[in-house]
């Protein structure tokens, strides 16, 4: 069964060199599945279908869309965090365009497609499965993927965080969509899309601001900031 999973690993993106370069995958982290990807599990695939093998096969796609390649692995190495790569994208349109979005901080995150070949589970005293170990992988993709309403939603929901920090980060992604659709260097295409999340967050912004506050104390920044700011917001004309 062909699966994915979702990482946060830019590590640095070049408009000069065409390259991406960060990790798709990390080690010895439980994650929202419950499941652990330990050292070793990408180990067979890279080394028979890795950009190193005879015959290399992973790609690099756009939203996991094998209609939309972006790039092709040039590095791929199972490091101490987790799995690095390096993606040279190509020099289409449609790829130089992703590209700058990652230059930009618009794009952030990475997936990985894989089947599971080998698995364990992790038991606790009473034999109850405690998590699942993802022992050996098969490697498809790497896909770079982007916030979608789910990942702005859970902004919304963490209960750990201040009113103010929750706004805080809703609003810098809105500052970067802002200039994003300014800039003339990015097609029609991706500034619709960045038009619509822009909306999803001004949405979101207005729950926000609509939300009781549990502990009024440890609110930061007063309401009336957030809503002149959210006011201004509402008024620039895209």
């Amino acid at each position: 069964m062909y699966r994915v999973k979702t990482h946060a690993g830019l590590k640095e993106a070049s408009n000069e060199k065409s390259i991406v370069a960060g990790y798709a995958s990390i080690f010895n982290n439980i994650d929202s599945d419950n499941e652990m990807i330990i050292p070793g599990a990408f180990a067979k695939s890279l080394n028979e279908r890795g950009p190193q093998s005879s015959t290399p096969r992973i790609k690099h796609l756009w939203q996991h869309s094998t209609w939309e390649p972006i790039g092709l692995p040039v590095t791929m190495e199972e490091r101490d965090k987790g799995l690095y790569f390096e993606s040279k994208f190509g020099s289409d349109t449609f790829s130089q365009d992703k590209l700058k979005q990652h230059v930009d901080g618009l794009i952030t995150e990475f997936s990985i497609g894989f089947q599971v070949v080998k698995s364990e589970d992790v038991l606790d005293d009473s034999g109850n499965r405690q998590y699942r170990k993802l022992v050996e992988l098969k490697l498809w993709e790497i896909s770079s993927v982007t916030w979608g309403a789910n990942s702005l939603t859970h902004i919304t929901d963490i209960k750990t965080a201040t009113k103010k920090d929750r706004f805080e980060q809703l609003e810098k992604r809105q500052e970067k969509l802002i200039r994003a659709l300014r800039d003339v260097k990015y097609s029609d295409e991706s500034k619709e899309q960045f038009e619509i999340e822009y909306r999803q967050i001004h949405e979101l912004i207005k729950s926000l601001l609509n939300e009781p506050s549990q502990d009024t104390q440890k609110e930061t920044q007063p309401i009336e900031e957030m809503e002149k700011a959210i006011s201004i917001f509402s008024k620039i004309n895209l």
